[in-house]
């Protein structure tokens, strides 16, 4: 009863307009009045009009009350996270239905999408905290020998900046767009820093590097380029460490949808069949299972902030022919955006 009441006080408040035809009603009145006018044709009037508007009235008011219980039921059932009716209704009430269908639909898919997301970074750091591990351990038993083993030192210290560099990384991927600097870069730079700041990773493995001549500039982050390039490099190395004659060689190519600068190597290559899912997260193919140390995420990352700096990374790999990443640095893309 108390809610009937409610919904009476609520309708009566959403329809102020009856009170000026309560107005016209009174005014008529006294003008009958004021004329002298005999009485009961206009008391027969009156009272078929009063009975009409009120009957239009109860009307009104059942659909108005059946419309706010529907919309409180609508309400309950997505606290709930149940979304059904026993029949969908009709007119205005089927458009708040659909309406509130709509809403609750992304509810759900926004709210199973940062589940995963929430899943895939308790996997990620999971990963990582043993991953860190393992050169910190490294560095501990180099440190307490009696001769130390500099070279090595420094390659496990490497290993574990990039590690850390990569859990940073993956952190800043959501909000990339409030620290990305687009600028023209000398693409020959851009090279000579990755390749200079992996220079003891490339003595320390014998690894030859090869950088042909480049013309031209990439627009581009600096800081974003340099990361995906040095993944990259890391990658390289670490598929073709332990070969004779291990090589890396840079240089620019011309593709059909414009340059591109291309990281090939003569290491043990990819399957075939891991290569349409190199880029997926978490997934480290035959290579990455023989390796035993490799995240799965390396890629992953590359792949997204390529797609965010509006280039690309494709991967071209036989297995014991070496592998050829080739980064797309067309400026189209990013221009139109």
């Amino acid at each position: 009863m108390g809610k009937e009441r409610k919904y009476g006080r609520e309708y009566l408040r959403e329809r102020k307009g009856l009170l000026f035809y309560l107005f016209v009603y009174l005014f008529l009145l006294f003008v009958w009045w004021l004329y002298g006018l005999p009485w009961q044709p206009m008391a027969y009037l009156f009272l078929l009009l009063t009975v009409l508007a009120v009957l239009q009235l109860m009307y009104s008011f059942r659909k108005y009350r059946n419309r706010r219980r529907l919309l409180e039921l609508y309400r309950k059932q997505a606290a709930e996270g149940i979304f059904t009716a026993e029949e969908e209704p009709e007119g205005l009430e089927g458009d708040w239905y659909a309406f509130a269908r709509a809403w609750y639909g992304e509810y759900e898919r926004q709210k199973e999408e940062n589940r995963r997301e929430r899943e895939r970074s308790g996997r990620y750091y999971t990963l990582w905290s043993h991953q860190i591990k393992t050169p910190i351990a490294a560095m501990h038993l180099l440190l307490q020998e009696e001769k130390k083993d500099l070279p090595s030192l420094e390659q496990e210290l490497r290993k574990a900046e990039q590690y850390v560099d990569m859990a940073l990384q993956y952190q800043r991927l959501d909000r990339t767009g409030r620290d990305l600097v687009l600028k023209e870069y000398s693409l020959d730079m851009l090279v000579k820093k990755a390749v200079k700041n992996m220079a003891s990773v490339f003595i320390y493995n014998k690894i030859g590097i090869q950088i042909d001549e480049m013309a031209g500039g990439v627009l581009t982050d600096e800081k974003w380029f340099l990361f995906v390039l040095e993944q990259v490099l890391g990658n390289a190395v670490k598929y073709t460490a332990g070969r004779k004659h291990g090589e890396i060689r840079i240089y620019k190519r011309d593709m059909d949808n414009g340059p591109a600068l291309v990281v090939e190597d003569n290491g043990i290559g990819i399957r075939a069949e891991d290569i349409p899912r190199v880029f997926e997260w978490g997934y480290t193919g035959f290579n990455g299972r023989q390796e035993k140390r490799s995240t799965g995420i390396g890629l992953f990352l590359c792949r997204q902030a390529m797609d965010m700096l509006g280039q690309s990374i494709a991967i071209e790999a036989g297995e014991g022919k070496g592998t050829r990443v080739i980064l797309g640095i067309s400026r189209k893309k990013m221009e139109m955006e």
